[in-house]
This record gives structure tokens, sequence and C-alpha cells, in this order.
């Protein structure tokens, strides 16, 4: 029918505890059209999803992410006649080029602690043919080199001459310079000369006879403040994954940047750990898993 998707859609048997086969598949990198219907068993017993909340867990040559069904645009909808059929619209962040690995986290209970992991299942992810490393064709490219040519000639006589000329003024300065101090003249450098003020100077009818400078009233702006902020495993909310932290000069006007300690590289990486929110004297921070282990943030604020 005209005007609808065009889906690449996988069948996979999937069992609790026991590893089954399934026909290989694979994905291009990139795609945002790939759909998993995993029908979840236990020993070959369909499993009732009802009320459970599911993670897929991705891992990947460049990581490891993961998509959730408690999240409103998770990409994960649990359905099925038997209540077990879990459906994974795959983003495109989910599969990087080699194989990736994929297991289901089921939460299920009254305050959904209790959890079990599947078995995993893998599949392939190639590079297209049509990447940021494609050269397009063109009738066009012996022109293109000869402008290049052209160009690069052009850059060169320019930085030759912007050179002469340089050398030039020095020369004609130094040679000015050393007649002046030949004939016992000192350097003609006066406060005015250079925009400053005299040493003895007064203030117009406009500044009063005394008067302090300050950041503020010159329009600087503040010196940037570097914090150290300790995020341990136990902050990060059940459902949401996220957390706000206290960071003491952060305000709405703030220009803050966050990067890992270097010791918590891997973890911040493997975790998926970002900040997504500001708010007077506070941040929020997201990430797509738990990290394994405590990390810490280092933070620039600006203004």
């Amino acid at each position: 029918m005209g005007g609808g998707e065009v889906l690449k859609e996988f069948e996979i048997a999937l069992d609790i505890t026991r590893s089954i086969s399934n026909r290989e598949f694979s994905v291009v990198e990139g795609d945002t059209g790939n759909v998993l219907h995993i029908l979840l068993t236990d020993d070959g017993e369909p499993v009732n999803l009802s009320g459970c909340r599911v993670l897929a867990i991705f891992s990947k040559s460049t990581g490891t992410s993961s998509q959730d069904s408690g999240a409103e645009d998770g990409g994960v909808c649990i359905g099925g006649t038997a209540g077990n059929e879990v459906t994974i619209s795959l983003f495109s962040t989910s599969f990087a080029p080699g194989m990736v690995e994929c297991e289901l986290q089921i939460y299920s209970g009254a305050a959904l602690k209790t959890l079990v992991t599947s078995a995993k299942f893998n599949f392939t992810c190639r590079r297209g043919i049509l990447n940021d490393e494609t050269v397009q064709s063109t009738g066009e490219y012996p022109l293109l080199v000869g402008l290049m040519a052209q160009a690069a000639a052009a850059v060169e006589t320019a930085d030759a001459a912007a050179a002469a000329a340089y050398a030039a003024a020095a020369a004609t300065g130094q040679a000015a310079h050393a007649s002046r101090h030949a004939e016992g003249g000192a350097d003609p450098i006066s406060p005015a000369s250079i925009g400053a003020a005299e040493e003895n100077h007064t203030h117009g009818e406009y500044a009063a006879a005394g008067h302090t400078h300050t950041l503020s009233s010159l329009g600087a702006a503040a010196a940037p403040q570097t914090k150290e902020l300790f995020l341990d495993t136990s902050g990060w909310e059940s459902f949401g994954l996220t957390r706000w932290e206290t960071v003491p000069g952060v305000t709405d006007e703030s220009i803050i940047i966050i990067t890992p300690a270097p010791a918590s590289l891997k973890l911040w990486a493997e975790a998926g750990v970002r900040c997504i929110a500001s708010n007077n004297g506070q941040l929020k921070f997201a990430c797509d898993t738990v990290p394994a282990d405590s990390v810490t943030a280092n933070i620039l604020i600006v203004g």
C-alpha cells in the first residue's frame, strides 16, 4: 500500500533459562525500520509479562545501551495472546557494526523489584555502502582537482607575499629604533600613547573623587568555577534512571561543561551517563543503565 512504512521484522524465540537457536539475521548501521518480535518462554512455557517492566540491554562494539518499556518513548511494547510477546522497535543507537548481543531484564512484583534476566541472543550489523566515508561520483572531478591546485598555489603566493611584507616592516622598524637610541633618544611611549590614564589625574563631574571598580561595574564575568561531583550507584531512581544533584554556583545563566573524571570514563560511557537539565543550584543527570560502580564528574561553571 502506497505511503506505508517499509520495515524489516525479525521473529525471535527466547527462553529465560536456556539458549534457543534462532535463524541468523543482520541489520544495517543507521537503519530505523528494524523491529524485533520476541516470544519469551520459561523452559518452553509462555511467560506472562502483563504488569511487568522489560528492559532490552544491547552490547555492541561502541558500548552498551538499553531500551525500556517503562519509558514513554522507549521503543519496547508488551503484548501477544499469551502476554509473552516483546516488540522492540530498534533505535539506531542500539546497534553498531560487528556482533550485537541482547538480553531482556524483566522486573515484576508489586513494586517491580523482582528481577530476572533472560538468555542472550545475537545478531550482526554491517555498514551501509553509503556512509560518512562515501565519495559521490561526479563528471566534474578533474575540474575540481584543477581548481584545488589553483587554490593551493594562490595560498602559497599570498603566504610568501605576507612573509616578505612582514620582514620588510620589521627591518624598517628595527632600523629606526636602533637609529633613535644611537642618537640618545628615548622610546616615545607615554600613558596617552597606549590609551592609559596619567599617573596623576582627576575625575570629571560625573565620577566621585574616590571610587572603586568591581568585576560587575566593569561588565566583566565572574571567574569560572570548577567542581567535582561524586555520583554513587544508589542515587539513581529505579524507573526514570535520573537524579538531581546540588551544585553550588549553578544559575539559570550559567554555561556548564561536564566531563567524566579520567578514572570514570569507561563506566560513564558504558552506562550512558549525561546531564539533561539544570536549575538554580542543581543539575539533573540521566543514564541508560545504572553504572556498575560510582562515577565522578568534573564540572566547569562559567558565568
